[in-house]
């Protein structure tokens, strides 16, 4: 795995993360502008993250001076390319406090699911961007990644997702 950050420690998400993970998700999409459609819970979390099948896999960054606060969160889970007949790695979220960000914490991430991806047989690694978001489009570029414009994301939530499942 990649070579570490001086002062942090990058681990597995545990069930007394939870309460962080989930104040550090609220930040996350009060940034992003999404807190409408933010319906995560304590109980949602331990079961996603810790059930017999978890839907998602969850790390946390903390500080080597306070080890059980989390100051980042990185949800990441596993997709399949039919062309490549093989399991990707998926990044879902990676959020780190702003009284964090600048100190190499986002490459590590970056570094450490792209060793994690190669270790696991995957055959890519992907995430989607907010296309306003400058500075994540700049970063990840400057870390390799390739920005699909002729790819549009779909998406049926809510009500439409209930309707499209009725006509079943």
């Amino acid at each position: 795995m990649p070579a570490s950050v001086p002062g942090y420690d990058l681990r597995p998400a545990t069930e007394s993360d939870i309460p962080a993970i989930h104040a550090l998700m609220r930040e996350m999409a009060e940034f992003e502008k999404l807190t409408d459609i933010f319906q995560a819970t304590h109980a949602s979390l331990t079961h996603s993250f810790f059930s017999p099948e978890p839907a998602a896999r969850c790390l946390v960054i903390t500080t080597l001076e306070d080890p059980g606060t989390a100051i980042a969160y990185i949800m990441w889970f596993h997709n399949y390319s039919s062309f490549l007949d093989r399991r990707g790695l998926y990044l879902e979220d990676v959020y780190i406090t702003p009284a964090h960000r600048g100190r190499g914490l986002g490459g590590w991430v970056l570094k450490h699911l792209a060793a994690l991806a190669v270790e696991l047989g995957c055959g890519r690694f992907e995430w989607v961007v907010l296309d306003w978001n400058e500075n994540a489009i700049e970063f990840y570029k400057h870390h390799g990644g390739e920005i699909l414009d002729d790819w549009r994301v779909v998406r049926v939530t809510g009500e439409a997702l209930q309707r499209l499942a009725s006509q079943a």
